[in-house]
């Protein structure tokens, strides 16, 4: 090494002094190895990696994630190369995300997805920069791996067949399946399902004639529930303040994603930094070799799942002579198959193959939804995936973090259009503020909406399916110029903001990002105009809006970290502000009621819980459960409640009001409060008890109390599932929480790894970020040189 390269890394030899524990593991006696990372771990375990390239940075952030999650990102490769059956047994221990019914299924779709050609193409289209990151990530995790060998392992993958070194291609395919979370991956049983039908087929029944409202099949339209899993599988919140709302005049930012506590899409915590080039701090998804959500010393941002749709589904008008042919233009197509090859474990520590037939048309793989989208000898249904052909992540996440202005961001995200399925909300230092909905979307306008859906389908739309005519190709994706793939929008038309107040993103579409400017005449496809918003949304809003007026009782009008955090995690029931009272008035001498099964139940206790309720889901509040309960039970009751109905024109704070005065209405909410009640206990939740007694985190002997709560009204979104003794242990939520303020000029940074650092229970990073959380303890994160030399805990210096 020169004299330049150990100068650039002279600030970890400054944070060496100050440490606990210094440690030295060279794989090289090579003074240039190829490999060449320090890591220094601070409080909380959170790794700080300097590098002089982007090989040496990749190598540690892969070194320092095996140390602490190797066995997650092990499982999940097992997921991404199909061979899950091969190891844990067609109906075995499944991928963690719960996208197939059964591990055969969920193979032979990673198989479809990752065949070695389209992998190969990925990474030969990667950036050079991003290629030496990637094998850099690679070679630390193996080395992590050698080190400690399989029997060193963690309990969860110690000593397992499946455990064995990654490559470069390992990474593009785990790339490859994160970016079609919200399209490919939730079909992957209907994908599976696919086969033509068995009835025989008329052969003299001639040609299919054009599409016509008679050639259209009935339709029988899925339950809600099935396409919900496009909108709430993930979540988050984010604000960006600008210098009309901050007391420093400088930015802030709100990070607050609400994510997997398990698995690799669990966030993991970083600090990168190649002197001269990069200096970025924040968390990542597992395998990720740069930070998702963060800050350098210039931009801060987040993300929030946008409601986008990022595929479209194509009916197809069958050749009445062969179901495996299709017409488009008046001209019969043959579809092409695909035989994928799947080794089943057969229980005997040997495997079989299995071998499952695909079919493909022009538009992509045909799909079977059964009682709802049939393969039948008229009809077919085929799924177009505009994120299969997003090979752009890594390379767009590195140029945000490279960002040198909020310009500079801001033309990373719309030229490199790579994020999959996410809002960017950033802010800067000189107090300007950035929404941007830009993501691979379909280029389906409203005139083709309008022309293309055929009649029976148009239901769908409401739950943001689009069906299209496959039999025309006017019906095929449109085309914008300069789009880095076919068949989507380019940025210049998706929705985007430039505030220096605020903009925020609680899962709605762009259309509310901020009140008085509304993101409007998009498709619906991109962007929904005129609908309610979320409990989350509007809340979000009514704080921000009170503090900017005055009135929120905190004094002053604008701005500074605290008073943004206490937005993050007040813990109020959105729905509560608005029906509290109201639901109190209803449940006045409430007593025995009649459900609608004929059953009868005494409501009093509830009611009672009800009246002394604070209305928050904080530790020692008692009533959040039953409220929520409550709640879901009107609207499943199907009863309109509301005083005030929803208006477009006050998005922030309609619908709103429960009407008392209707006495069917007082009925209905006796009634749902009994099914609360009943609901719950059958659950086993005791919801007269605190709900830091009934939610918690489980830490080997530990139980963590955990506030916040589930649904679509709590801004601090947190799931949990019963674990069998009154108590719900959490499994999804909020996850990586950051305040970042840019006051003074530069970035100070705040917040939790909800989960800490490792999935290791012998890990002094467990459960120690989960115990600050709990306490809302907030927790300030190293950035500069002497913050990390101050806090430092441990440096290694890597090398191969």
């Amino acid at each position: 090494m020169n004299r330049s390269e150990r100068t650039r890394l002279g600030w970890a030899a400054l944070a060496a002094a100050a440490l606990a524990t210094t440690l030295v593991a060279c794989g090289s006696d090579d003074d240039s190895p190829e490999y060449d990372a320090q890591v220094t771990r601070t409080s909380f375990g959170v790794p700080h990696i300097q590098a002089r390239d982007e090989k040496g940075l990749g190598y540690g952030v892969g070194y320092a994630y095996a140390q602490d999650n190797f066995c997650v990102l092990a499982d999940f490769f097992v997921t991404v190369n199909g061979e899950r059956a091969k190891y844990f047994g067609v109906n075995g221990a499944k991928d963690g995300n719960g996208s197939s019914a059964n591990n055969l299924t969920s193979d032979v779709y990673y198989k479809y997805l990752n065949t070695p050609e389209l992998v190969q193409a990925t990474w030969a289209r990667q950036p050079t920069e991003i290629q030496d990151l990637t094998r850099g990530y690679a070679q630390g995790f193996n080395r992590y791996l050698k080190e400690v060998g399989t029997n060193g392992l963690p309990a969860e993958c110690k000593g397992q067949p499946w455990v064995r070194d990654i490559t470069e291609l390992d990474l593009m395919r785990l790339m490859r399946r994160y970016a079609v979370e919200a399209s490919g991956a939730n079909f992957i049983d209907a994908i599976f399902a696919a086969a033509p039908p068995a009835a025989a087929v008329p052969a003299a029944a001639g040609r299919a004639k054009a599409l016509g409202a008679s050639a259209v099949p009935t339709v029988t339209l899925p339950d809600a529930a099935y396409w919900q899993r496009f909108r709430t599988h993930l979540g988050s919140n984010g604000v960006a303040l600008g210098k009309n709302a901050t007391a420093s005049g400088n930015g802030l930012l709100l990070a607050n994603p609400h994510f997997p506590w398990t698995g690799a899409f669990r966030f993991y915590q970083m600090h990168l930094t190649i002197p001269g080039k990069v200096n970025v701090f924040g968390a990542s998804l597992g395998g990720f070799p740069g930070v998702n959500i963060g800050f350098n010393e210039h931009v801060a941002w987040t993300h929030t799942v946008n409601t986008s749709t990022h595929f479209t589904l194509y009916y197809l008008q069958l050749d009445p002579a062969d179901p495996t042919k299709y017409m488009v233009d008046g001209v019969s197509k043959a579809m092409t198959t695909q035989d994928i090859a799947v080794e089943v474990s057969n229980g005997n520590g040997g495997t079989t193959t299995v071998t499952h037939k695909l079919y493909h048309t022009q538009y992509g793989p045909v799909l079977t939804l059964p009682g709802t989208l049939d393969w039948t000898t008229g009809a077919a249904y085929a799924l177009a995936d505009a994120n299969l052909q997003n090979d752009r992540m890594f390379q767009q996440w590195w140029a945000m973090d490279k960002a040198t202005s909020l310009d500079g961001f801001k033309s990373a995200v719309e030229s490199i259009l790579g994020i999959p399925w996410v809002h960017a909300i950033a802010t800067d230092v000189a107090g300007r503020a950035y929404y941007g909905d830009v993501t691979p979307v379909p280029h389906v306008t409203a005139a083709k909406q309008a022309a293309c859906i055929p009649a029976p389908f148009q239901p769908l739309v409401a739950r943001s399916i689009y069906v299209l005519a496959g039999n025309t190709s006017q019906c095929a994706w449109g085309e914008d110029a300069g789009t880095p793939q076919k068949g989507i929008f380019a940025a210049s038309s998706l929705p985007s903001l430039i505030r220096d107040d605020y903009v925020q993103n609680s899962n709605d579409s762009a259309w509310a990002t901020h009140p008085a400017a509304l993101l409007t005449g998009f498709p619906s496809i991109v962007s929904a105009d005129g609908y309610e918003q979320g409990g989350r949304t509007r809340i979000g809003i009514q704080q921000i809006q009170a503090r900017l007026a005055g009135t929120d009782g905190l004094g002053g009008n604008r701005f500074d970290m605290a008073k943004l955090q206490q937005i993050a995690f007040s813990n109020k029931s959105f729905y509560a502000t608005h029906l509290l009272a109201d639901l109190r008035t209803a449940c006045t001498g409430a007593g025995t009621v009649t459900l609608p099964d004929a059953s009868t139940i005494n409501v009093a206790p509830g009611c009672a819980v009800i009246a002394a309720w604070d209305g928050t889901a904080n530790l020692n509040s008692t009533g959040w459960p039953l409220f929520f309960a409550w709640r879901n039970a009107m609207n499943d009751a199907g009863t309109d409640y509301w005083t005030v109905p929803f208006s477009a024109a006050d998005p922030v704070n309609t619908p709103r009001g429960l009407r008392v005065a209707d006495a069917a209405v007082v009925t209905a909410a006796r009634q749902a409060m009994g099914q609360a009640m009943k609901s719950l206990t059958a659950e086993g939740l005791d919801y007269t008890k605190p709900w830091g007694q009934v939610q918690v985190a489980v830490r080997g002997n530990n139980r963590i109390p955990m506030h916040g709560g589930s649904g679509d009204e709590v801004y601090n979104a947190i799931y949990s599932s019963a674990i069998g003794d009154g108590q719900f242990d959490v499994n999804y939520g909020s996850s990586i929480v950051l305040t970042v303020s840019f006051e003074g000029g530069k970035p100070q940074a705040q917040g939790f790894l909800t989960f800490s650092q490792s999935t290791n229970p012998a890990s002094p990073y467990y459960g120690d970020q989960t115990q600050r959380f709990s306490d809302k303890n907030w927790i300030s994160y190293p950035f500069t040189e002497a913050e990390v030399a101050a806090d430092a805990k441990q440096t290694v210096r890597l090398k191969q």
